[in-house]
């Protein structure tokens, strides 16, 4: 048999293959253009791309710092008043839990639930169609490891008879997840909440930052400063290199001169004595004589910070032991008695007739309290019995301008600089003012306005010796990084006279022993100090409030060597009608404990 040879489909086949291999060619061609391209030409932009596409960024946030009180005065041991707790918000994922009961069942037992919500917490378990019912928050770190076991116990069980590829891996596949969240602490609630504020939220609603006390005037300390790990991950995020970014510094830790024990005694016996004599609000602080390290500084009523935001009425956060501007009534003679002294227009023995009340140029009479005459005494008993007249003629022959400047140099109408927010100047604008008047009244404390601390630092100016202190209630900060800032005790000026000062410190321990201060007295100890009974000013009115009165109790102890002083303040009492029967007591009661506790020997 013979077979045609067809020429036609040889030259058919010839072409397809020539056209094949053209395509092929084109094809190689394009792809090596194409990676001379990619490889070659664009090689900084891909190769850039990748690295973005590997590279991570994490934002590493600050631990914020924390804030301490001295645990005691026999230690070096500090007491934490401000922390970081570490809490849990349990959620779970209803749609892969296999056993509802038993996850219920758990749950109940480790978060101590009652029966009702327990059924609320099943009935979350039983959403087979969710991923995300949240079942508690703030559980604390304890609770979170019991549960963790038993609910590894429980995958185990659920893994038996299984086959690997079927098997729950971890608690998570069980359902239950836990968001693991740093919240700020402060142990003693109410103790001291004035001091330290709280972490609060900030304008955006959602960033930390302080508010009020330590918490708002440290903010920039506390918070330290966030840091950033930059680096290239894998396919599952895993870090792989962190060759690059910015270290995290965490925030300060602040150190107080603040004496637990003292200021737990101290807020506790404002609190009785608060609602003993039916009063409004007070205020206690305690401050060391020679230093003018604050010990304690007490306001009532207060908040707890761990739950700020339950409060009815937010001016509770104020900070009245610096924010509140009073008129401080007859305290304010042991001041003005010493420009007195200090300029040598007086002495303890100068006498002068009482006749009761003294009659101005302008018209205005002022009477003592009393509406009393009390005849010829001496100054010593002006200062005993609070004779209003009496300091008015202590001061007469003041020159007003020079009379002014003493009070300025005592620390009225300026801030004390204490590290705390909130803290005010005071008003003694009107002794700039022309007339006798003015300085009259303010020599008994009415008519210029001042704060609990201004007032107590300026009697702690008399105790001292004459010298001003600069109050301070930090004593020490310590960086993150390091660095330690200490305070140490500041002597700001001399006001008076040493001399002066210790004619004023026997007059005022004769107001304790003789006078109207006699509850304020502590048995063993020569107490020196003054009360004042001040009227409160209606803002509607512009008049006195009759009903109204502000009482304030504010000395030292012992006299010869005061370890301490301090000041008490009551507003609004009503179960009493003077403050020799309202926070002169109180003064007694706190410096009874004050000078067992610092062991201080008695000296009378």
């Amino acid at each position: 048999m013979r077979f045609a040879f067809n020429s036609n489909n040889h030259t058919l086949s010839r072409a397809r293959i020539n056209t094949l291999q053209g395509v092929i060619f084109f094809l190689i061609a394009a792809i090596i253009g194409r990676l001379f391209y990619v490889q070659i030409m664009q090689h900084d932009h891909y190769f850039a791309l990748g690295a973005e596409q590997r590279s991570i960024i994490r934002n590493i946030l600050p631990e914020r710092g924390r804030i301490y009180a001295h645990a005691s005065e026999a230690t070096d041991d500090l007491y934490p008043l401000a922390v970081n707790k570490v809490y849990y918000e349990i959620n779970i994922n209803p749609s892969i839990i296999s056993r509802p009961q038993n996850i219920t069942d758990i749950l109940a037992e480790v978060l101590e639930l009652e029966d009702e919500d327990k059924e609320k917490v099943l009935a979350k378990v039983k959403k087979d169609k969710r991923q995300y019912e949240l079942i508690a928050k703030e559980v604390s770190q304890e609770k979170i490891d019991v549960l963790l076991t038993r609910l590894e116990e429980l995958r185990f069980d659920i893994n038996k008879g299984k086959i690997e590829e079927e098997k729950l891996n971890d608690v998570s596949d069980v359902g239950v997840n836990f968001e693991k969240t740093v919240l700020r602490y402060y142990p003693d609630k109410e103790i001291g909440a004035h001091i330290l504020g709280f972490l609060g939220y900030g304008n955006d609603g959602y960033s930390r930052v302080g508010k009020y006390g330590l918490e708002g005037y440290y903010q920039n300390e506390l918070a330290g400063f966030s840091g950033q790990v930059v680096g290239e991950a894998d396919v599952a995020g895993r870090l792989l290199t962190d060759d690059a970014g910015e270290a995290v510094e965490n925030g300060a830790d602040v150190i107080l001169t603040i004496d637990r024990n003292v200021q737990y005694q101290a807020c506790k016996s404002l609190e009785k004595a608060v609602v003993r004599y039916e009063a409004e609000s007070g205020t206690v602080i305690v401050m060391d004589t020679k230093t003018g390290a604050i010990k304690a500084m007490c306001n009532y009523p207060s908040f707890d910070p761990n739950e700020y935001s339950q409060v009815e009425d937010a001016n509770v956060y104020n900070n009245n032991a610096v924010y509140h501007s009073y008129e401080p009534g007859s305290v304010m003679k042991s001041i003005a008695m010493a420009i007195a002294i200090d300029q040598g227009k007086i002495t303890p023995d100068t006498l002068y007739e009482d006749e009761g009340e003294i009659k101005f140029s302008s018209g205005h009479v002022i009477k003592n309290s009393d509406l009393k005459a009390h005849g010829i005494v001496d100054m010593k008993e002006v200062l005993a019995s609070s004779l209003n007249t009496g300091i008015i003629f202590a001061t007469s022959e003041i020159n007003n301008k020079i009379f002014e400047e003493y009070m300025q140099n005592f620390g009225f109408g300026e801030e004390t600089n204490i590290a705390v927010s909130q803290d005010v100047n005071g008003n003694i604008s009107s002794l700039a003012k022309k007339g006798d008047i003015f300085k009259a009244t303010a020599s008994y404390g009415q008519g210029i306005t001042v704060s609990p601390l201004q007032m107590i630092n300026s009697i702690n100016t008399i105790a001292n010796k004459g010298k001003m202190v600069q109050p301070y209630i930090v004593s020490r900060v310590e960086y993150g990084n390091g660095d330690v800032e200490e305070y140490e005790p500041k002597v700001i000026r001399e006001v008076i006279d040493k001399s002066t000062a210790s004619q004023v410190s026997a007059m005022m321990v004769h107001v304790v022993d003789s006078g109207h201060a006699g509850k304020a007295a502590v048995e063993g100890y020569y107490v020196a100090g003054k009360t004042g009974t001040a009227q409160v000013a209606n803002e509607s009115t512009g008049r006195y409030d009759i009903d109204k009165t502000i009482h304030n109790f504010v000395g030292f102890a012992p006299n010869d060597n005061p370890r301490f002083t301090m000041i008490t303040k009551l507003d609004g009492p009503t179960a009493a009608r003077f403050s020799s029967d309202t926070a002169a007591p109180l003064f007694g009661e706190i410096a009874k404990y004050l000078l067992e506790y610092y062991q201080v020997p008695p000296n009378r």
